[in-house]
């Protein structure tokens, strides 16, 4: 397999074999090529798991600035650990492990954050269209509403809905899909923001549901 071909391989182990094979000279170039990358967007150049988000970051900490940096290849993105008041990554991590983990079981937090991204498109489509491009991912999860309208992409889907264990009849709707060409494409029934709102083992259920890429 070539280098390039197992950069972007349908493979989680043979995408991160490949990132971690390459030279750090090598490394750098590579992500020195990207232009355009948005901003409040941590993850690795060649993802095979893209988170995609349009809410604002409510989870900044007002005394402790945020890690830019572009993508990264073969190690997780700082961005992923920043200690923000409202948990958020800490739920974006265990998502990650949920989904990472059931293609590559025994994987660590570090293997599964080298091959994720969370890419805030806020009120440009054009910035997951880059992602995608440059990340060329196999599983896709949009986190709220409006970034799966920014998508405009065509998918059958299974609903699935989570219950709010805080009030009686309310649910939360989420989906997976799979479109032609294999790649599986899922909604989250709340963003992850939004974690006090949901049960934790009713959400792990849901990410449990999503289909093997093709």
């Amino acid at each position: 397999m070539a280098a390039d071909d197992a950069l972007y391989s349908g493979s989680p182990v043979d995408r991160l074999a490949a990132a971690r094979h390459l030279s750090a000279r090598a490394r750098r170039r590579l992500v020195e090529r990207v232009e355009g990358w948005p901003g409040l967007s941590p993850g690795a150049l060649n993802a095979w798991l893209l988170f995609v988000t349009t809410k604002p970051p409510t989870w900044r900490d007002p005394l402790l600035a945020w890690p830019e940096g572009p993508p990264t290849l073969g190690e997780p993105h700082p961005g992923f650990l920043y200690p923000d008041p409202v948990g958020f990554w800490t739920e974006v991590r265990r998502w990650a492990i949920e989904l990472l983990g059931g293609q590559e079981p025994g994987w660590s937090t570090s293997e599964c954050l080298s091959l994720t991204t969370l890419v805030h498109v806020g009120d440009d489509p054009s910035h997951l269209t880059l992602a995608r491009r440059l990340c060329r991912p196999r599983l896709v999860v949009f986190l709220d509403e409006p970034a799966w309208r920014s998508g405009e992409m065509e998918v059958a889907v299974e609903r699935l809905a989570i219950r709010d264990p805080h009030r009686e009849g309310q649910v939360y709707e989420g989906w997976w899909g799979t479109t032609p060409d294999g790649l599986v494409v899922g909604k989250a029934p709340q963003h992850p923001t939004m974690h006090r709102l949901y049960d934790a083992g009713d959400l792990t259920r849901w990410l449990g549901r999503a289909p093997v890429p093709r």
